[in-house]
């Protein structure tokens, strides 16, 4: 049975997070773990490495060396993954901001492709995303990029480039924003909103906490139902979630359950 395109994805955070967490592994270990072979797996290490992933292989042993490797958009290999979905829940979230609106934007990908969107409305836009100053906004549009420790790097294909850090968290706490949009890496009942990456919690709940009206949170289908490591609010802080249609039914309507305002789009 041929492995989907989604399948690789998650094979692929999964990898990443075994390296964080254990530093090195044989490549044999790995393959079975994930039930593959091990030229199945050679073949992943070389995807990662192109993408970014300061992965070290030598005697058939794979080390991550964390200090230097680069996440990527949504700690996805690369930020195109489920780019048609992305696009329409991103304008549909666009629809949702008003003339006069100051708005928080956290590091995803899919909070970056909204800006594009925003046409006639004057918006001030407040953000620790690196890549915003590369998108291409209606002259309404004030940018304000929050200053910190960088995260990323420009010259790496796709990899996320943003600010975090006591700066990022100290600037955040000066402005008050009429909404906030965020992504994630996951989305549940159980887990609430939770992030691959340890250094978005602290950005994302300080945003949520300066925010005067509606928390919104844009997420495709993958990352529904879906709890990562790093916890950073409940359920009960959101107000909006802005989903795809192939999102599980079940868990949207239990989402609902929660007092949460549910959006598909098709």
């Amino acid at each position: 049975m041929k492995t989907s395109k989604n399948e690789i994805i998650s094979r692929h955070n999964e990898i990443i997070n075994y390296l964080r967490k254990n530093n090195c592994v044989e490549i044999s270990v790995l393959a079975d773990m994930f039930h593959v072979s091990d030229t199945t797996m050679r073949r992943d290490i070389h995807l990662l490495s192109k993408h970014g992933e300061a992965i070290r292989c030598k005697n058939n042993i794979c080390m991550l060396d964390v200090g230097k490797s680069h996440p990527t958009f949504d700690d996805e290999r690369g930020s195109f993954a489920c780019s048609n979905e992305k696009e329409k829940i991103a304008q549909r979230a666009a629809a949702l901001i008003e003339d006069g609106d100051t708005v928080f934007f956290n590091s995803s990908s899919t909070v970056l492709r909204i800006i594009p969107y925003i046409k006639n409305k004057s918006v001030t836009i407040v953000t620790n995303n690196g890549r915003s100053l590369f998108i291409d906004r209606d002259s309404n549009i004030d940018l304000v990029l929050i200053g910190g420790e960088v995260i990323g790097n420009t010259k790496i294909a796709n990899a996320k480039m943003y600010t975090a850090g006591v700066l990022a968290l100290e600037a955040i706490q000066k402005i008050s924003a009429t909404k906030c949009i965020l992504g994630v890496s996951g989305i549940s009942v159980k887990g609430g909103l939770t992030s691959m990456a340890i250094q978005d919690p602290a950005v994302n709940q300080a945003m949520i906490q300066q925010c005067q009206g509606p928390v919104i949170v844009v997420a495709d289908h993958r990352k529904v139902k879906i709890q990562h490591s790093f916890f950073f609010c409940s359920l009960s802080k959101i107000s909006c979630l802005i989903t795809d249609s192939e999102s599980d039914a079940e868990e949207l309507d239990n989402i609902r359950q929660n007092g949460v305002e549910v959006i598909t789009v098709d």
